[in-house]
């Protein structure tokens, strides 16, 4: 993949400012569960609409960042490398059908490891269509799944409770390491076409 390919990506041309803004969703979207860890549930009413407001607001500084590089880079090719859709929306639909079935039937502990395998499948497979780095991306994040997995240990006390380590290591996977990950597409793809 060359810079200047990146560059007129309609969906690619954008991801290194959206890797900062979904990094920040990522760790934020985790305050009502480690609240929960503390014995100090929120509201469940608060609970749900939080993490809605959190997406929400991710999907308003992607269509902010969007615009950004529409600026600098003037219009995207009609035709995208790949058709991220494609890609993303059955990521998306069975990832919430999990998170809402172990929400309600338990053990919730593994809705980050399922989304952690899920988002490293997806990049895995964007980055098959040239994106180098996407595919080492995916690697550490399936990894990460499955390391996250392991950790959870299901009780009968927890059954009900999110996974201490599991959202440790979602924390660190999807929000720390998205920071300098989308610095480095920035870096290497966006800034360095315009020299």
């Amino acid at each position: 993949m060359t810079p200047e390919k990146f560059r007129k990506d309609r969906y690619l041309r954008a991801t290194g400012y959206n890797f900062y803004v979904w990094a920040v969703v990522n760790v934020l979207i985790t305050w009502p569960l480690f609240a929960a860890l503390a014995d100090d549930p929120w509201p469940v009413w608060l609970a749900v609409l939080y993490p809605l407001g959190c997406i929400l607001g991710g999907i308003f500084g992607a269509a902010v960042n969007d615009n950004r590089v529409y600026k600098m880079c003037g219009e995207p090719d009609p035709q995208p490398l790949v058709e991220a859709g494609g890609i993303w929306g059955p990521v998306f639909l069975v990832g919430i059908v999990f998170t809402v079935v172990l929400s309600l039937r338990g053990p919730v502990g593994y809705v980050q490891p399922v989304w952690l395998l899920l988002v490293g499948c997806a990049y895995l497979t964007w980055g098959n269509f040239g994106i180098r780095e996407f595919q080492f991306l995916g690697y550490f994040l399936v990894a990460a799944g499955a390391v996250a997995g392991w950790f959870v240990r299901p009780s009968a006390a927890s059954w009900m409770l999110p996974s201490r380590h599991a959202l440790a290591i979602w924390v660190v996977c999807m929000g720390l390491v998205w920071i300098p990950f989308g610095v480095y597409l920035n870096r290497r793809y966006l800034y360095r076409a315009q020299a």
